[in-house]
């Protein structure tokens, strides 16, 4: 009865530990999860990044009295304030 026992609590202890490496919290599979988030994440920065040059682009050419942008002035009064003319496309990012 003995002989069989050592083998099969060895059996046991060698599935409990694969089995966390593969599904555990600190897994293979948590880690391939962690890595598409972090590729989310890196995503949402750089697109988070673009909208803030667009935003300090935007800032620089009506911040200066001597070189407002009219476009950009008109632009962003429209956008505001909801009016525009039947012949204006307007277009919002």
């Amino acid at each position: 009865m003995r002989s069989w026992l050592f083998p099969f609590l060895c059996c046991l202890v060698i599935a409990y530990f694969s089995y966390h490496t593969i599904w555990g919290n600190r897994g293979f599979f948590r880690l391939l999860e962690i890595r598409e988030q972090i590729q989310a994440a890196q995503k949402l920065a750089e697109e988070t990044e673009q909208e803030k040059k667009n935003l300090q682009y935007k800032t620089n050419a009506l911040k200066s009295a001597k070189t407002i942008d009219i476009d950009i002035l008109e632009e962003e009064a429209l956008r505001v304030l909801g009016q525009t003319h039947t012949n204006n496309l307007v277009i919002f990012d």
